[in-house]
């Protein structure tokens, strides 16, 4: 779990994902109420596992000519997977760093 770079207070489960659907780039701490941002490393992580199965669902589909029907509750599964994992991944920083 993130923890405040400023006052070491550790984000639980629920305020990670929720601090994660505000708008902005920075997420202010429960605790202290300092602007936290993610880290460099973490959105290019979140990057990654937000693109890949896109692809691989879609290619499927028209390789084995599957309908749409039948891959919707994998997506969804995924997306599920996604969100119950994603606060896990989150590693949070005081300062925003540039993606590049």
């Amino acid at each position: 779990m993130p923890h405040c770079e400023n006052c070491k207070h550790q984000w639980s489960w629920g305020t990670t994902l929720r601090k994660s659907f505000t708008l902005g780039e920075g997420m202010e701490c429960p605790e202290c109420g300092h602007t936290q941002y993610l880290t460099k490393k973490s959105r290019k992580r979140m990057a990654v596992l937000n693109f890949f199965p896109a692809p691989i669902l879609i290619l499927s589909g028209m390789l084995f000519d599957i309908h749409i029907a039948a891959i919707l509750p994998f997506a969804l599964a995924l997306f599920a997977v996604f969100m119950m994992t994603y606060p896990y991944l989150v590693e949070l920083s005081d300062e925003n760093e540039p993606l590049w």
